[in-house]
């Protein structure tokens, strides 16, 4: 197994680990930085304390100096070691003449410190105080301060050395760092404890999103994350994920009403077809009656047809958007082709056909599309308009739009049907005749068309004195302004 497949078959680290390692680094880094920032100002103000200390002994050794002998130094500043069982830090005091021999010195403080170099006493002779660090012979870290004594009028270069035992202050510092990496490690431990926790905390409502989009199925669309309680940056992913959820439980219901329709409109002819055929093979028939049961199979037939045809324009539509073949179309010749293959239809159902258009009005359009809608609304008027009543197919320029109305003197339709007979498979059969023409995708599938030009569709109706339903396309272009009457 190579290092790529292993790379894809590694589980991934969660985020509530990764969460929890990246606080445990930075309260390791913080606590870090804090603990050391306070080390350093102990160790600083240690260093400065025993300065100072040094530097009053100076100022006392040179006072002294000027005023007597280094003999009474001896004597009246106390050069003696301290006791070992006294906690105050051992002090030592140097005198030295110009030839850098000891004049007087504190006992024992040959055995562990030197006496200054040759650069170091140049140094102190043009006046400059040394300040520094040095370990003794035994091991031990001494503070030491060398300066040039305040001469006596007409004496000889004198200079004093002090130093002082930092055991102690070295001892507090030991026992502080081991302080110091103890706390550490506790709460690196305690907070890497504590990130864990705070994060699976914190991931709890992800987990429950994540149970939650588990439960979905088909049958559980229904079901809604809690958004109570979330925080900021969850609450907006749980509201779009309840929209999504939302979307897709209308989408479901509307496939499954969409499939029952389907499955009730083909159950009714194919039905029919299946009682024609029985009825006509129970015993023998004329010639004639064969050819009306042939003839009502037929008309069944082409009804199935139909609603085939409809439904795979709409699936075609709602599932693969292809551009359309526009092409500049005389908006009056259309209207009067459309004209003349109703014709027959409306003379026979006793209505008045009539269309208007502009000369020379014209569109960019998909001819066969245009043809299909205007003749879907053209075919529905015919069929719920009563005998002696008319359908007026009218079409002008509405700015850039193409607007085209189809107008009947039909029943019409009451108020409460209305937002909805654009739904497909919608029918109004109380209201409506022929309904057994109709099977409720007629105006779907006009909408469909316009919608894909871009336009839009609208109707009103008024129950009893008829019906109009209006199409507008998008690049309308009139050529001359006149109303030219085709029927």
């Amino acid at each position: 197994m190579n290092e790529s497949t292993q790379s894809r078959t590694r589980p991934p680290f969660s985020i509530a680990l990764r969460m929890a390692i990246w606080y445990a680094l930075s309260a390791f880094a913080l606590v870090f930085a804090a603990t050391g920032f306070l080390y350093w100002v102990l160790a600083t103000n240690l260093e400065q304390e025993d300065i100072r200390v040094l530097e009053d002994n100076l100022n006392n050794a040179r006072l002294l100096l000027q005023a007597s002998p280094p003999s009474v130094l001896a004597t009246q500043h106390g050069l003696e070691p301290a006791s070992p069982h006294e906690q105050q830090p051992q002090l030592y005091i140097r005198v030295l003449n110009a030839n850098a021999q000891t004049l007087v010195e504190t006992p024992g403080m040959s055995r562990e410190l030197s006496r200054p170099a040759a650069a170091e006493l140049a140094a102190l002779a043009s006046g400059t105080e040394i300040s520094r660090q040095s370990v003794s012979r035994s091991g031990r870290l001494f503070q030491i301060l060398a300066a040039r004594a305040g001469d006596a009028p007409g004496g000889p270069a004198r200079y004093i050395q002090i130093a002082m035992d930092r055991h102690n202050e070295e001892h507090l510092l030991a026992r502080y760092r081991e302080w110091f990496w103890l706390v550490l490690s506790v709460s690196v431990i305690l907070a890497s404890i504590a990130g864990y926790v705070i994060a699976k905390g914190g991931m709890r409502p992800i987990e429950s999103i994540s149970h939650t989009a588990e439960r979905i199925r088909s049958t559980t669309l229904h079901e809604r994350i809690d958004t109570s309680g979330l925080p900021a940056e969850l609450l907006g992913l749980a509201k779009t994920f309840n929209t999504m959820l939302d979307r897709l439980q209308e989408s479901f219901a509307r496939i499954s009403q969409f499939s029952d329709d389907v499955a009730h409109e083909l159950r009714t002819p194919i039905h029919n077809l299946q009682s024609e055929i029985e009825v006509a093979l129970r015993k023998a028939r004329s010639s004639e009656d064969y050819r009306d049961v042939l003839g009502s199979c037929l008309e069944e037939g082409r009804r199935i047809s139909r609603v085939i045809q409809s439904l795979l324009f709409l699936a075609r539509a709602d599932n693969t958007p292809e551009l359309l073949q526009r092409e500049n179309v005389d908006i009056s010749k259309e209207l009067a082709t459309v004209q003349e293959f109703y014709e027959a239809a409306a003379s026979e159902a006793g209505v008045n056909l009539r269309i208007a258009a502009p000369s020379g009005l014209s569109a960019s359009l998909e001819r066969t599309l245009f043809q299909q809608a205007i003749g879907n609304l053209v075919s529905n008027a015919i069929a719920h308009t009563p005998r002696g009543g008319s359908v007026r197919v009218t079409a002008c320029e509405d700015g850039q739009w193409l607007k085209v109305s189809v107008t009947d003197t039909g029943c019409g339709i009451a108020p409460e049907h209305l937002p909805y007979v654009l739904d497909r498979f919608y029918r109004v059969d109380r209201a409506r005749s022929g309904s057994r023409q109709n099977v409720g995708l007629g105006l779907a599938v006009v909408k469909s068309i316009v919608e894909r030009h871009g336009g839009s569709m609208g109707i009103e109706s008024k129950p009893g004195e008829g019906t109009c339903v209006s199409l507008q396309f998008l690049e309308a272009n009139s050529v001359e302004k006149a109303v030219t009457p085709a029927g």
